[in-house]
């Protein structure tokens, strides 16, 4: 039984599997490896998916939907042949199709599948791709986000070398941006940033926009019909501009040839608000990140959007050197996901390597507005763009006098007031009655890279109570082997036994130790505790390797120094 790692895309989808070293391309019956992210309901037939629902985009506008990925997670809801459909269940239509083409083509069942989402997908989407897997018989154990399956595989692509990276993933409706640093078999994701409403689909509305300015027409004035007309003829007269310096868009609409002229130049000016976007992801990014554009070694094209001339341009601006494009942009991130299929099976060349991620939305619970008692505020536990595992323990007291309980809501978002981010879930526990900011409990969020939240509050009474919030449904099986999975996570690297014991050589140096020596000893503490504590894999390697260095330096220099002294009792300098 096999593997596989699924791109499950805007536009198109497409999967990868590990086979002799290398991700592979799963190819359907026509021998195609994109597959349109299309739904389309025929009469007497039902539903059908892929290349057969697009071309009925045009003729059967009504009963097809496209793009659905966008609304993973909300309420929005498409009618197709007079049958209601959430996006997540045309995404589940979409895997379905995919399984069906996987197992013909690897000639044996798919036993798990790895999918790939935005880094910017809240929990509610994550939660829904996992429902969507379950509905097409696929079992899904671990979602990665799209950025970091293209990291992974252009780290395979492009060798051991460390590197930086800033990974540009424009797809059809979504753009993510990842941080990456790459060192040894580590992949370690530092920070994400995003739009789940940014895409190729956006640039085809400004095109859209353009024509009907051209033509004094109003795009809400036209029929369905029309209207999907329009939109293909922006979709490929954007795309003609990659190997055309000009292309000349005409469609008959109401019995009138609309004509337009589109060039590079044209596309760069009615696309700067869209660029004006991204712009401004950069700068959140670098900011979360801590660093500059001058730190970056390269910067990695990925998804169908970014083979954009236009795009390139912009970017080449913005950044003042030319982004690396890495084979066929549309492939890079299924074949990311085929490499952790590769990692998932222990594939002997891939088994070691390592892929960290990051939070990408501040985890927190909500507390008293001292100002405005109605209306809570998120007080952050875990931020976005932490480094996963993480685990985070903070104290908090209570706001009234001879409160018997305190409840704590757990809610995702960046937003200030607590109901305006997501609300995961809520814990409830007893305090002893004391008057107002005397009684306290203790609050634990451990997450893992799963995207499972382990949230334990603790009482002054020494009394526990727990919740494990997961974007999937979990067997009780699982979810006590979460719970000893976490365990292991709610040790933070500086209390580990061998970190422990390392300080501890350390604090008796200094105490034996006095003027430079114990103050170059003293700064090795805070360098080493400023690493192990730093949450980024890369900082407490080096903090691990940099202790362990000095530690034979010193014990290397007591050993001499003893030499010296016993050497000097010997030749009698002790003797008065």
């Amino acid at each position: 039984m096999a593997v596989i790692g699924i791109d499950l895309g805007t536009t198109n989808s497409l999967a990868a599997y590990w086979k002799d070293g290398r991700a592979e391309l799963i190819r359907d019956e026509n021998g195609a490896v994109l597959l349109p992210s299309v739904v389309g309901y025929v009469e007497d037939e039902g539903f059908v998916v892929g290349e057969a629902a697009k071309e009925r985009l045009l003729t059967h506008a009504g009963d097809t939907a496209a793009s659905f990925k966008c609304f993973m997670g909300t309420a929005r809801e498409y009618t197709l042949g007079g049958k209601t459909c959430t996006p997540m269940e045309l995404s589940a239509m979409v895997l379905e199709r995919i399984r069906k083409n996987a197992a013909f083509y690897l000639q044996e069942e798919i036993e798990e599948a790895v999918i790939t989402v935005p880094a910017y997908f809240n929990d509610r989407q994550r939660s829904d791709t996992k429902k969507a897997a379950q509905i097409a018989g696929l079992k899904v154990e671990r979602l990665i986000n799209e950025p970091s399956a293209a990291a992974l595989a252009c780290r395979m692509q492009c060798g051991e070398e460390d590197q930086t990276l800033l990974v540009f993933d424009f797809g059809g409706g979504t753009l993510d941006l990842s941080y990456v640093e790459c060192f040894d078999n580590v992949i370690e994701i530092i920070a994400v940033a995003g739009d789940n409403h940014l895409g190729g689909d956006d640039i085809d509305r400004a095109v859209v926009q353009y024509f009907c300015r051209e033509n004094g027409l109003e795009e809400e004035g036209l029929s369905v019909g029309e209207q999907a007309a329009v939109r293909k003829l922006a979709e490929q007269s954007k795309c003609g501009l990659s190997t055309q310096s000009e292309v000349r868009m005409e469609v008959e609409l109401g019995g009138r040839l609309c004509r337009a002229v589109l060039n590079e130049d044209i596309l760069f000016e009615i696309c700067m608000p869209l660029f004006a976007k991204i712009k401004q992801l950069f700068i959140h990014i670098l900011e979360d990140a801590d660093s500059r554009i001058s730190q970056i070694d390269d910067l990695v094209m990925v998804g169908g959007s970014s083979k954009l001339q236009v795009v390139k341009r912009f970017l080449t601006e913005l950044l003042g050197k030319e982004p690396v494009v890495l084979g066929d942009t549309d492939r890079v991130v299924a074949m990311g996901a085929g490499a952790y299929a590769g990692i998932r099976q222990r594939g002997e060349e891939i088994r070691d390597m390592l892929l960290t991620d990051v939070c990408p939305f501040t985890l927190g619970i909500g507390v008293t507005n001292r100002n405005h008692r109605d209306k809570n505020i998120l007080s952050p536990m875990i931020e976005r763009n932490a480094t996963l595992p993480m685990s985070v323990r903070n104290r908090f007291v209570t706001t009234g006098d001879y409160q018997k309980e305190i409840s704590v809501k757990i809610y995702q978002g960046e937003e200030y007031y607590a109901d305006d981010n997501i609300f995961l879930g809520e814990v409830r526990i007893d305090v002893v009655p004391k008057p107002a900011g005397q009684a306290w409990i203790e609050v634990q969020f451990t997450y893992d890279i799963n995207g499972i939240l382990h949230v334990a509050v603790e009482n002054e009474l020494a009394q526990q109570k727990q919740i494990l919030l997961a974007n999937q449904t979990l067997s009780e099986a699982e979810l006590e082997r979460y719970r000893k999975e976490m365990e292991q996570i709610m040790l933070p690297p500086i209390q580990k036994p061998e970190n422990q014991r390392m300080l501890a050589r350390f604090i008796e140096y200094f105490e034996n130790s006095v003027g430079e020596r114990r103050e170059r000893v003293a700064e090795m503490i805070d360098q080493i505790t400023a690493g192990l504590c730093s949450g980024r894999k890369k900082e407490i390697r080096n903090a691990e390797e940099m202790a362990l260095h000095w530690l034979e330096q010193m014990e290397r220099e007591e050993d001499i120094q003893e030499i010296l002294l016993f050497d000097g009792a010997l030749k009698g300098d002790w003797l008065e």
